[in-house]
């Protein structure tokens, strides 16, 4: 997967959990303070991830991430990551 399309994928998201559409969402923007996520909607973007990637990220890990591009981040890190144990 391109990064191109991981981001516009997290995008997607973040936009079915927020107020802010698909476009107007930046990679500098905070998740609580920009976008309005609060726990129960970042929990539901853990479980989205790990529904439309098939990715398991840690609780810990994810509570760390503060930014858009900490997101995808994290994710392109988990894919690769499972991608290497498939090799």
């Amino acid at each position: 997967m391109t990064n191109e399309v991981l981001t516009q994928r997290i995008f997607s998201m973040m936009s079915q959990l927020t107020l802010v559409k698909q476009g107007d969402i930046k990679l500098e923007h905070r998740l609580r303070e920009d976008l309005g996520l609060d726990s129960v909607c970042s929990m539901e973007l853990l479980s989205m991830l790990a529904e439309d990637l098939d990715l398991d990220v840690p609780m810990e890990e994810a509570a760390q991430i503060t930014t858009v591009a900490g997101t995808i981040e994290m994710a392109r890190r988990h894919l690769e990551l499972k991608r290497a144990q498939l090799s």
